[in-house]
């Protein structure tokens, strides 16, 4: 993939990742993703194997935020859920269900949810599996305030062009991080995410200040620095400032674009920000016509 960016669009690119958001600018080339996606079968009929994104980063970084906004610039966000061609699964759908003796750990804040026993990791496997192969699925819904799995209630994800998955642990499992055609992490100040924690755990899961406060420097910060901080390297593309990178989310965007319509010529189809386009592609646009903020972060 090879992008112009504006002097106004700051962008740095080590060897293996960007880092969207950087003081420095200049032509990238980056591949972000090496696995192939194939949105037609060989009678030339669309499939359904996702483009597979994995959204990583700590507590309270803005990961759940990125994903609402790249789905909102995809026009997503308000369409029934059979309708979706993007859709955003979390990881803490995958906790495993605690013993008795956890239980009650847990209901007194010394249970550690950051640490990567805690998470169910093969049935995550599992749905992902069922993902890529095009199957709908039933993701369970993960209770807060009583740290449980709710039987009762899930989510079901119907094939789509791109599926998003996001959580804290997410590139941590090797059998999974490899199942992820592009690789994104959050990268927020430590202070600003503990500062959206508090109000968070307070407000929405019922804690009190003490107990999120011990929770996060006794479980929350180390675990942070020893399991979810270096998955940092896999990641293809870091985004700093979360989803107040908007140069970032729309790059992310317009990438997610041309994955999903490079092959398509004739398709009706999502135009970023919402819009529609139903005519055939422009020669040497590819069928692009963005609208919104586009041109000022894009060179073309």
């Amino acid at each position: 993939m090879f992008r112009t960016i504006s002097q106004r669009t700051r962008v740095f690119a080590s060897r293996n990742c960007l880092v969207l958001g950087a003081p420095y600018k200049f032509i990238f080339s980056s591949r972000m993703a090496e696995k192939s996606v194939d949105f037609t079968n060989s009678n030339n009929i669309e499939s359904k194997t996702p483009f597979l994104i994995g959204v990583a980063g700590g507590t309270a970084s803005g990961k759940s935020t990125v994903c609402q906004r790249i789905m909102e610039k995809l026009g997503q966000q308000h369409k029934e859920q059979t309708e979706r061609r993007v859709v955003c699964i979390s990881q803490d759908s995958f906790y495993r269900t605690l013993a008795p003796s956890e239980r009650l750990r847990a209901e007194r804040g010394q249970f550690n949810f950051d640490h990567p026993d805690a998470f169910d990791d093969k049935k995550l496997l599992s749905v992902l599996r069922d993902i890529l192969a095009g199957k709908k699925v039933e993701v369970p819904e993960y209770d807060y305030i009583t740290n449980s799995i709710n039987p009762h209630r899930s989510h079901t994800i119907y094939p789509a062009d791109v599926v998003l998955i996001e959580g804290i642990l997410v590139f941590y499992f090797p059998e999974v991080r490899e199942l992820f055609h592009m690789k994104l992490f959050v990268d927020t100040d430590s202070d600003t995410r503990l500062a959206r924690r508090v109000p968070r755990d307070i407000m929405e899961r019922g804690r009190d200040l003490e107990q999120v406060l011990n929770q996060y420097m006794n479980f929350v910060k180390p675990a942070f620095e020893e399991f979810c901080l270096p998955t940092k390297k896999f990641a293809d593309v870091i985004i700093p400032r979360g989803a107040d990178n908007l140069v970032a989310i729309d790059l992310i965007v317009h990438h997610i674009w041309d994955i999903m319509y490079k092959k398509r010529p004739t398709a009706a189809k999502i135009i970023p920000n919402g819009t529609c386009n139903g005519t055939h592609e422009d020669e040497g646009t590819n069928g692009r016509r963005m609208s919104g903020s586009s041109e000022d972060t894009l060179s073309r």
